[in-house]
């Protein structure tokens, strides 16, 4: 624990209101990540091995989100939001229905596990946030009463009791001399049944778990100590809260309060909480942030699901206007704490929604995410991506979108095998956004200009991120043919070229007006425009390897790839003696590279460059990779030639050698 505090404190040790605009998050769900110690998966007796139920326990944990920080890094993402982390009722998978809340659930690990995780990330200058529950807990309780389930307004209630006598709260949410009866710490007015209804939705039990009562002092206290024990044991930096809208709003502006001062108490005066309040209300959403409600400043920020629902007409379905994205900033506005606008979490999917690319949505349209994406990390807000989207994901409504990301027993489509591909299309174009973002801060703290939408239908998007001297043009097209930009203002002077960091051969220049010249966008493509004399160079990066990532090599190569249902890569010689091959998107100081580079199992072998020194080719020595393994190759501390960028983070990719 000391370890993570002291890293912490370094990272966060002094204000910074632009910390979390700097930031960019990946979101996890921790058991379908990658699992990194398998001596836990069946802890609660959830774990189904030999199944394909979306309901259990398939193994992910905290070691094994340890083990694929550099892959995240790699990715570019600065924080990572991982699920619940709480005992839980059942042993769910998800986290999000807890009966202990001091007690971490074993199938995730030790807190030890979770210490060691938190302190890795802030080693890597990755934050941690940790999703919290006060609305709810699991369904442990029911009631006798004739109709239990109808709702019932108070004063009325019905009597409650534990479903299983064996299965009860632990402290401080048992029943005790405090508090005598299940009422005085749980909701006692059955289901929501009208979702529009805001007493329902605050009193109800949402999908029939255990509704706390908020309104009770002594349920608040708990609430604030629980998490200020989490702050203090595992070392978060922020906050993502499930459920937001389900309680009143004067417990956030009493628990806030207290949980960030308590935060900056101990080293963290940057202490963030965004919220989930499901709602495409930018009013609704926005009450919930700073002082819009009036009292005391309740959340810094909140999930932006008004942008998400008019992103999904936008972008994965393409039949919206472009227009509704500038009525949504003229809506946040009006609507959102002055604090709160630039520092919105914005996103293209998560856990509770059907994913981009899924039939609903895009209809696995590649073009169309890849123009999201470009939206999603150059316009305003803390851009929030939900792991497996940078490997092509495509499930469908919960729970066919919490795919596995490992080579684990719930995958479909695009998530079958093992997903930590680097060289993924999708994975190189976030981390290359990413980069983007780093090198020009506009991206991340400047003030968003928009300067052109369409009101009819799929078509343009124009704005603008204006920071100091530094402006970056951004120019999408929704629409699948042509369409033209007209000359758009500009603050950079006349004369200035500027360069499309996307195409770097295309260049424009101001012309006499200081206007940027009308262009002409291809369908489903987008445009990032920033002053030559402002570019700077991108970290370099693993653009292909071979053998390709998880392929099997060997004699029947190909037959072993259908049987086990891995991916073959039929270009590479049979045989156990097969050469890697590493292509960069740079040239590379060799040196730096060859002895960055590993191989486990490991074995000895030569190295041959091309004349540009972009690429290498790598020959083992002597009997070569064992047969059958699973042959895992890195590369750390690679940096390009002549003194320039380092790679962002470690690479790494593997490929199984197969029996003849």
């Amino acid at each position: 624990m000391a370890l993570a505090l002291t890293l912490a404190g370094l990272a966060h040790g002094q204000p910074d209101p632009d910390l979390w605009q700097r930031q960019s998050i990946y979101q996890v769900i921790t058991d379908r990540f990658f699992d990194g110690d398998p001596s836990n998966n069946n802890a609660d007796g959830n774990y189904d091995p030999a199944g394909h139920r979306g309901t259990s326990v398939h193994g992910g944990d905290f070691k094994g989100l340890e083990q694929k920080l550099d892959y995240i890094k790699a990715l570019g993402a600065t924080a990572i939001w991982i699920s619940p982390i709480v005992l839980n009722a059942r042993g769910e998978f998800h986290g999000y229905a807890g009966s202990d809340f001091y007690k971490i659930d074993p199938h995730w690990g030790s807190l030890a596990d979770l210490q060691h995780l938190v302190a890795a990330a802030h080693s890597r200058g990755i934050l941690a946030i940790d999703d919290v529950v006060v609305n709810h807990g699991g369904d442990l309780i029911d009631s006798g009463d004739p109709g239990y389930g109808r709702f019932k307004y108070p004063p009325e209630g019905y009597h409650l009791r534990f479903r299983n006598a064996a299965r009860q709260y632990a402290p401080p949410f048992d029943v005790n001399g405090t508090n005598r009866t299940l009422a005085m710490l749980f909701h006692n007015n059955g289901l929501i049944q009208n979702y529009q209804d805001a007493r329902q939705v605050e009193l109800g039990e949402l999908s029939g778990l255990d509704d706390f009562n908020t309104q009770s002092d002594y349920v608040r206290a708990r609430m604030t100590e629980i998490y200020e024990y989490w702050i203090g044991e595992a070392g978060f930096d922020g906050f993502r809260i499930d459920t937001v809208k389900h309680v009143e709003m004067d417990f956030w502006q009493s628990w806030c309060p207290a949980i960030r001062a308590f935060a900056a108490a101990h080293g963290r005066p940057n202490f963030f909480m965004f919220g989930e309040v499901y709602d495409g209300s930018e009013a609704k959403c926005g009450s919930y942030t700073g002082r819009q409600a009036g009292g005391a400043f309740a959340l810094d920020s909140v999930l932006d699901y008004p942008l998400y629902f008019r992103s999904k007409s936008v972008f994965a379905q393409a039949r919206g206007n472009t227009r509704q994205i500038e009525e949504h900033y003229a809506g946040s506005a009006l609507h959102y704490a002055p604090e709160a606008q630039m520092r919105l979490v914005t996103f293209l999917d998560n856990h509770d929604q059907p994913r981009f690319l899924s039939l609903s949505q895009a209809n696995n349209d590649l073009a169309r995410l890849r123009v999201a994406l470009v939206f999603l990390y150059t316009a305003r807000g803390i851009p929030c991506l939900y792991y497996g989207t940078e490997q092509g994901f495509n499930g469908g409504n919960d729970p066919y979108d919490r795919e596995d990301m490992f080579a684990g027993q719930f995958e479909q489509g695009p998530s079958r095998g093992d997903n930590f591909n680097f060289t993924h299309p999708l994975f190189q174009w976030v981390a290359r956004l990413n980069n983007f973002r780093r090198l020009y801060p506009a991206l991340q703290t400047g003030a968003q200009v928009n300067l052109w939408s369409d009101p009819n239908g799929p078509g343009l998007f124009a704005y603008a991120r204006r920071l100091d001297t530094q402006e970056v043009f951004v120019v999408f097209n929704t629409a699948t043919s042509p369409q033209a930009l007209p000359a758009q203002p500009t603050g950079y002077p006349a004369g200035t070229r500027l360069v499309d960091l996307l195409e770097p051969d295309e260049t424009i220049m101001v012309n006499a007006r200081r206007q940027l010249p009308g262009l002409l966008v291809p369908g489903s493509s987008s445009k990032i425009f920033v002053a030559r004399d402002q570019v700077r160079a991108l970290d370099p990066v693993v653009t292909r390897v071979t053998p390709a990532h998880d392929a099997v090599v060997g004699k029947q190569a190909g037959v072993s790839a259908l049987e086990t249902g891995q991916k073959a890569d039929p270009s590479v010689p049979e045989g156990i003696r097969c050469s890697i091959v590493i292509q960069f998107s740079q040239t590379m100081d060799t040196r730096s590279v060859e002895s960055g580079f590993s191989t486990e199992p490991a074995v000895r072998g030569s190295f041959v460059w091309t004349t540009a020194q972009d690429a290498f080719t790598f020959t083992p020595q002597g009997a070569g990779f064992p047969v059958p393994s699973m042959v895992t190759l890195r590369i750390s501390g690679a940096r390009v030639a002549d003194a320039g960028n380092p790679m962002c983070a470690p690479f790494e990719s593997r490929f199984k050698t197969a029996k003849e």
